[in-house]
C-alpha cells in the first residue's frame, strides 16, 4: 500500500485530506508539525507528501527542501486551505497510478 504523509497543523483539514487518501487506498501517516514530518521521513517511505503553507515554525518551502535532501525521491505538494482536495487526492493517485512521474 502506498503511504502518503500530510503536513498540517490544523487537525480538521489534516483529517479531511487523510479520509479522502484514505477513501483511495492510501495509507495515511498525519503529522501536525514540521518536526513531525521530518521524524515521519526519517522513520518510513513515502510516495508524497502534502505540506500546508502556513505552518508555525518553519517556511513550507524550507520543509520541502529539507525533506527533498532526505529523500529525493518523495514527491512534495505545498497546498493551501483554498486548495481542491479532490484535486490533491488526484495528484496522489496519478503518482501511484504511474500516470505522473514522481
Amino acid at each position: 500500500m502506498a503511504a502518503v504523509l500530510i503536513v498540517n497543523e490544523i487537525i480538521t483539514d489534516r483529517e479531511e485530506l487523510a479520509r479522502a487518501l484514505e477513501a483511495e487506498g492510501f495509507e495515511v501517516v498525519q503529522a501536525e508539525s514540521a518536526t513531525d514530518a521530518m521524524r515521519a521521513i526519517w522513520e518510513g517511505t513515502f510516495l508524497c507528501v502534502f505540506i500546508a503553507a502556513v505552518l508555525t515554525g518553519k517556511n513550507a518551502l524550507t520543509l520541502t527542501e529539507e525533506i527533498h535532501q532526505m529523500a529525493p525521491e518523495v514527491e512534495t505538494f505545498v497546498h493551501s486551505k483554498n486548495d481542491n482536495r479532490a484535486a490533491l487526492v488526484r495528484k496522489a493517485i496519478e503518482i501511484r497510478d504511474g500516470v505522473a512521474a514522481a
